[in-house]
C-alpha cells in the first residue's frame, strides 16, 4: 500500500467529508479515506498497481474539493 496525504481548502463541515470519503472509496485500489475537516486534510492509502495519484487528485477535483 502506498499512502497520499492532500490539503483541499475547500472542505469545510461533515458533508464535505462524506462526499470526499464517497467519491475516493470507489476507486479500484482504494483501501482507505479518512478526511480531517479541521485540517482540511485527505489521507489516502491505495495499491498504486490499480490507481495512481494522478486519478486521486483528479477526483477529488471532480468531487469539487481540488487539492493544493
Amino acid at each position: 500500500m502506498t499512502t497520499l496525504d492532500l490539503v483541499a481548502p475547500d472542505i469545510s463541515c461533515e458533508h464535505c467529508q462524506r462526499t470526499i470519503e464517497g467519491r475516493l472509496g470507489q476507486l479500484p485500489g482504494v483501501q482507505q479515506v479518512a478526511v480531517s475537516v479541521p485540517e482540511r486534510a485527505v489521507h489516502i492509502e491505495y495499491d498504486p498497481a490499480a490507481v495512481d495519484a494522478a486519478a486521486l487528485r483528479t477526483a477529488l477535483v471532480e468531487a469539487g474539493y481540488p487539492p493544493r
